[in-house]
């Protein structure tokens, strides 16, 4: 049974980490980021759970739905809600993009560049967004119809 409170609580996660992101860390010049490794970490972290929230949730999908998934790359989640018309199939290089960043950061850690991190901030923000729009457009056809 598709479990709309555990996908609500984390579309909520990815807003508030989005939040924090844009305040916090969008309007830092690029050279004191780079140095500011405090600065780096925070910024990682939020991103990473904004990401992993993506990740749970479309896991939770293709779990309850019993969609096909090859099981060996995490990002493949996505092409499963995509197949699904859940996400667009254009979006897919996008969360192939952010889930490689976030498997860095937790199993590659020592490898994380930090423009990257910089850019995802500066460029990828709305894109975790409009992740939230689409399962949220999908819990609105779930709902029965009276």
């Amino acid at each position: 049974m598709l479990d709309t409170y555990r996908i609500k609580t984390r579309i909520e996660e990815i807003r508030k980490r989005i939040d924090v992101l844009e305040q916090n860390f969008k309007n830092i010049p690029e050279s004191r980021f780079l140095k500011d490794y405090r600065l780096n970490a925070e910024a990682e972290h939020h991103l990473q759970v904004a990401i992993q929230a993506c990740i749970d949730i479309a896991s939770h999908i293709v779990a309850v739905f019993g969609l096909e998934r090859a099981a060996e790359e995490t990002y493949e989640v996505f092409e499963s809600l995509a197949q699904e018309n859940i996400i667009p199939k254009k979006f897919l290089p996008i969360m192939r993009a952010m889930t490689g960043y976030r498997n860095i950061v937790v199993h590659d850690y020592l490898s994380v560049k930090r423009r990257i991190t910089y850019e995802n901030i500066q460029k990828r923000l709305p894109d975790l967004s409009k992740f939230a729009q689409y399962i949220e457009e999908f819990l609105e056809k779930q709902k029965p119809r009276a």
